[in-house]
């Protein structure tokens, strides 16, 4: 795969992501169906299509093999399935619900502020300039998009900003957990779709109702079918399969693809509209992606 047809497949990835908090907010509008329910259904179903994919992979049997030789190792995919990838699907869908996609997403991409404080604290060492202009960015866009510039008032729901800033939180801790895995040699397709179907396992212990059916009816079934196939199987899918032939930089440069496309995406959909200093605040939160990319280069 070129480079070129690489950044195209990662970019891709972010819009299938975008559109599937669309399908969210839709899916909330049209069902009483709560966001671990929803977060259940998605997580068991597109974990279990992944493995099912990836299964015939020569890296996934290695993978496999790896976790059955040293047994701890399953301790920390069950921690990735169950404190990362199911945590940060359950907050997004609760911050949707809450305060719409193109808001929660927005702000959710402050992670990229908490990595690099985190990974500044762990290692005792000062930020990079770089990584300095990226927080600031991102908590001054955060910021004018929560309250329009004015801090007496809150624009965005509360409950939105708490959860999104929570998925932000699990985001990261899902970018940051598993590197010791990926370095004993543990396939992300592998990752990925057993870490998903184990997190969604432990969903049925957080629900009441363990029933699917409500997620088959017809003003709902697209959303579920768009969430579950594009918003998930495709955007992971596509995510690894460029970010094999692109540098970390590239590859957040392509992420600014998801807020991006969810605004514009709610926008055509919903008629949801930013008044002109939110829209600059979710500008400062794109450049916070690609600042530290930019100012290296």
């Amino acid at each position: 795969m070129s480079r070129a047809l690489a950044l195209i497949v990662v970019g891709l990835a972010g819009v299938f992501w975008a559109s599937s908090g669309v399908a969210v907010q839709d899916f909330f509008a049209h069902s009483s169906k709560s966001a671990m329910e929803l977060t259940n259904i998605r997580m068991c179903t597109a974990g279990a299509i992944l493995i099912l994919l990836s299964a015939r992979r020569k890296s996934f049997r290695l993978s496999l093999g790896m976790l059955n030789r040293h047994p701890r190792l399953w301790l920390d995919v069950v921690i990735y399935g169950i404190i990362g990838v199911m945590f940060m699907q359950f907050t997004y869908f609760q911050a949707i619900s809450i305060g719409g996609a193109a808001a929660t997403t927005v702000i959710t991409y402050a992670c990229p502020a908490m990595v690099v404080l985190w990974e500044s604290l762990w290692h005792r060492r000062f930020p990079k300039r770089g990584e300095v202009v990226a927080v600031i960015l991102a908590m001054s866009g955060v910021f004018l998009l929560v309250t329009g510039g004015n801090p007496t008032k809150i624009l965005v729901p509360l409950g939105c900003v708490v959860w999104s800033l929570a998925s932000g939180a699990a985001f990261a801790f899902s970018a940051i957990f598993p590197k010791h895995l990926f370095a004993k040699k543990i396939d992300p397709y592998f990752l990925t779709g057993v870490g998903m179907f184990v997190g969604g396992l432990s969903t049925f212990a957080l629900i009441d109702e363990r029933n699917w059916l409500p997620f088959l009816s017809a003003d709902v079934l697209f959303d579920v079918c768009w969430i579950i196939f594009f918003g998930t199987v495709c955007a992971f899918l596509s995510f690894n399969a460029g970010l094999k032939f692109l540098t970390p930089e590239e590859a957040s440069i392509t992420a600014t693809t998801e807020p991006a496309a969810s605004v514009v995406i709610s926008w055509l959909v919903f008629g949801t509209a930013f008044g002109l200093v939110e829209s600059f605040g979710i500008i400062l939160v794109l450049l916070a992606i690609i600042a530290p990319s930019i100012i290296k280069k």
